[in-house]
């Protein structure tokens, strides 16, 4: 697995202790082999009430998978999600995916009151550190820099020393056309999420325009393209590229150390939903439900399917093996082949639980260890397995 995180849920930034993969049918659908409904006791309503999940959880390969719920809770629940290991309170929310620490083994909380905190294992606070403003964006970790790239609302982009927590870089980014005449939803710019490049530099999509930044926060290009981004960057390391989806329906192809223009394709429909890439291929999926594979190296459409989108505002992400998953708009985890968008498969969450809404709505993590993670708005965790290819008989964890 590459050390540098290429898109907004590439599971560099979701998995510690990757490994190699495991010897699994990954071509065959899942099954559930663990569930947690999270609630709290609400004393007005006198009741337990659902807390909803936003966030893509992080996998501990062989000991479990890190939640963070948007009661601003973050738990460590064993595998099979049976108990908890440890807890730990943020002081609002969490929206954005949990990263990962992989040098340090260590996972990174940013909380929509804009603080961001750092733990162990254990559970143990290492750092913690106020960013000034609300973190809806996937922070990113630079290549080689030990800094923590967060984009935060209104418009302002942050770098934090992932060793200790302090304040690298703080700077404003342009803002969308729109603030200039109090359009209501302009703070909630850039709402995309960092992409780290192999030169150690951070891809920002903000407003109508793609930044470069240094580790320090120097500004190395700027693109304009126009119409704002609601998708996540895609870095190219296979050609030292970048990708961006506008809302217009584009897919903008960049030199990721000059900015300059490689290539632009039309998909025909608007693009909030952020995509992946898995060796030469990238994966954009559009509102209308179509999802196009991407040769990174011709920028030329390779294939098309008619489902597997990812629903509104979250990602593609990938299997250990290398193809691409997403939660589709059905609320089921869909799985095409990276080489020719074939479906694979999809998840089923009936369980005959009683007011039990199966559909999910967050973006699945996959880990080596044969474990999938995905989770909801109704407030429920659920792992899924995959089926042992060595021995076709064992039995679910």
């Amino acid at each position: 697995m590459p050390s540098i995180a290429a898109f907004r849920h590439d599971p560099v930034k979701s998995v510690l202790w990757a490994g190699e993969p495991g010897r699994f049918h990954w071509d065959r659908e899942p099954a559930v082999c663990g569930y947690r409904m999270l609630t709290y006791q609400s004393a007005s309503v006198g009741r337990a009430v659902p807390v909803p999940v936003s966030a893509t959880p992080a996998v501990i390969t062989g000991v479990g998978v890190c939640v963070a719920s948007d009661d601003g809770y973050v738990r460590l629940h064993n595998t099979g999600l049976t108990k908890v290991y440890w807890e730990r309170r943020m002081n609002s929310g969490v929206y954005a995916s949990l990263v990962v620490d992989a040098g340090r083994g260590r996972v990174i909380a940013a909380a929509t009151s804009g603080l961001v905190a750092c733990f162990d294992v254990r559970g143990a606070l290492v750092w913690s550190a106020d960013v000034g403003a609300p973190v809806f964006a996937t922070p990113t970790v630079l290549s080689g820099g030990d800094v923590l790239v967060i984009a935060t609302f209104h418009s302002n982009c942050v770098g934090v020393d992932l060793e200790s927590g302090a304040l690298v870089f703080q700077r404003k980014l342009p803002e969308p056309w729109h603030a200039a005449c109090n359009g209501s939803a302009s703070y909630r710019d850039p709402y995309a999420s960092p992409a780290a490049t192999d030169a150690g530099t951070a891809i920002i999509c903000c407003a109508e325009h793609v930044l470069c930044l240094a580790p320090d926060g120097t500004e190395l290009w700027r693109q304009v393209v126009g119409h704002g981004i609601k998708a996540s960057p895609v870095t190219l390391h296979e050609t030292g590229g970048v990708a961006v989806c506008p809302v217009d329906g584009r897919c903008v192809f960049l030199d990721s150390r000059t900015g300059d223009l490689r290539g632009e394709l039309f998909l025909g429909s608007k693009v909030t939903t952020s995509p992946a890439v898995s060796g030469t291929v990238l994966a954009v999926g559009t509102s209308a439900g179509s999802v196009f594979g991407l040769d990174v190296r011709s920028c030329d459409v390779i294939w098309t399917a008619g489902q597997g989108a990812p629903r509104s505002y979250t990602s593609f992400s990938v299997l250990p093996p290398g193809d691409f998953i997403a939660t589709s708009e059905r609320g089921n985890v869909v799985c095409l082949r990276r080489d020719d968008g074939r479906f694979q498969w999809e998840t089923s969450q009936v369980m005959g639980l009683p007011e039990h809404d199966p559909a999910m709505d967050i973006t699945p993590v996959a880990g080596p260890d044969g474990t999938m993670y995905c989770a909801s708005y109704s407030g429920v965790v659920y792992e899924f397995n995959f089926r042992p290819a060595a021995e076709e008989e064992m039995p679910c964890r």
